[in-house]
């Protein structure tokens, strides 16, 4: 072997340019060498094959600026490792060399003969966590307000046995023979063009790269194990139904620790008994006397910070409202709060007793329309109909 190194030709003289080219050069001669060594074109020509990888040997090294570096420092003596002359040779090994080719092929036989994508391989390790999607019901108070709520949920959580590493020891862990660590295996194939090499994912490994020797036997090499999960999330003031909330890396645990993934709580908020809600601001219903409308009253209302004393004026109206500013909803963004909105609704006694009915009329006898003439002839209407029943 170290014969056939000293009686290597140099690079350039291989390719037939000057040792000053510019990397178009050498393709281009690398172009035209291709095309009248390649042993499909010169069957007939045992030396045709040597020929080729030479020059396939000769445009790898010199494409790479920090391997002509090297050789142009040093010969062939300063490279490390050889340039692939010895055997066949894959997309893999030579940077650039599947666009040269498929452009080079395209032209000269009007299309590509590669039905195959060919890449660097690298091992893929360890499979991510799954992201996982819960739904959470919210009261509105605590969906208003905020909260930390505890949701429960089953996803795969780290072994407790092996804590996720997947065997009780390290010792058991080994790079995987068939593919040395990378992942991904080579496999030869000939085409019209020679030997290529097409990369797949290594079936020994599943493309980690690593194999165990002994797994552990609670989660079976896993280091993840199916459960049931508790976690504690916090809830922001101002969150609405149909909003999600991400809790990065709580969902499922990654396979031998690899990451976790994303855990999204959906919020659900319950429909309320005093309150609606509609967007930022709280709507609610209010209930006066027909005689707390007129004379004007106090009430205590509830409110989404608790029970509030509010004046409504004499004469109120029904289907009037009273508006508590800043009573609404905190902004989720954390600016302000909505309003409270109270509609009025006022009540009119059933089953008057005679003497009730009396002075109701009396009453309304010696009020005239001159206390209603104030009014629109709409509310004066729903008035009369109170009245009236």
């Amino acid at each position: 072997m170290s014969e056939q190194r000293q009686t290597k030709r140099d690079y350039y003289e291989v390719l037939g340019v000057p040792r000053d080219a510019d990397l178009g050069q050498i393709k281009k001669a690398y172009r035209r060498l291709a095309r009248q060594l390649h042993p499909d074109v010169n069957s007939n020509d045992p030396e045709c094959e040597e020929k080729f990888k030479e020059a396939t040997e000769a445009y790898e090294v010199l494409c790479d600026p920090e391997k002509r570096r090297l050789y142009d420092a040093y010969g062939h003596e300063g490279l490390r490792r050889g340039a692939g002359g010895a055997g066949g040779f894959g997309f893999d090994d030579f940077p650039g060399f599947g666009d040269l080719f498929e452009s080079l092929f395209n032209s000269a036989f009007g299309g590509s003969p590669f039905g195959t994508t060919f890449t660097t391989a690298r091992a893929e390790g360890p499979a991510r966590g799954d992201d996982l999607a819960v739904e959470l019901e919210l009261t509105l108070e605590e969906a208003a307000l905020g909260v930390d709520k505890e949701v429960v949920f089953t996803a795969h959580g780290v072994c407790p046995k092996c804590e996720g590493l997947g065997t009780p020891t390290m010792d058991s862990i080994k790079t995987c023979p068939d593919c040395s660590g990378r992942g991904r295996v080579r496999v030869v194939r000939r085409t019209m063009l020679g030997q290529f090499i097409q990369t797949g994912v290594c079936e020994r490994c599943d493309g980690q790269g690593i194999v165990i020797g002994k797994p552990c036997p609670h989660c079976q090499g896993e280091g993840r194990l199916l459960m049931e999960r508790k976690l504690t999330v916090h809830i922001p003031a101002g969150i609405d139904s149909g909003q999600r909330i991400r809790v990065s890396g709580k969902g499922g645990a990654g396979q031998r620790r690899a990451q976790s993934g994303d855990l999204y709580v959906r919020i659900r908020v319950a429909p309320h008994e005093h309150f609606e809600r509609r967007g930022d601001d709280l709507y609610s219903q209010v209930d006066l006397t027909m005689c707390q409308a007129a004379l004007g009253a106090v009430l205590t209302v509830p409110t989404l910070d608790g029970e509030a004393e509010v004046e409504f004026s004499p004469g109120t109206q029904p289907g009037e409202t009273k508006i508590l500013r800043g009573k609404g909803v905190p902004r989720l963004n954390g600016h302000g709060r909505g309003d409270h909105y109270l509609s009025v609704r006022v009540l009119i006694p059933r089953d008057l007793d005679e003497n009730q009915r009396n002075l109701l009329r009396e009453f309304d006898e010696s009020c005239g329309l001159e206390h209603y003439q104030a009014r629109s002839e709409g509310v004066l209407h729903r008035l009369r109909t109170f009245f009236t029943g």
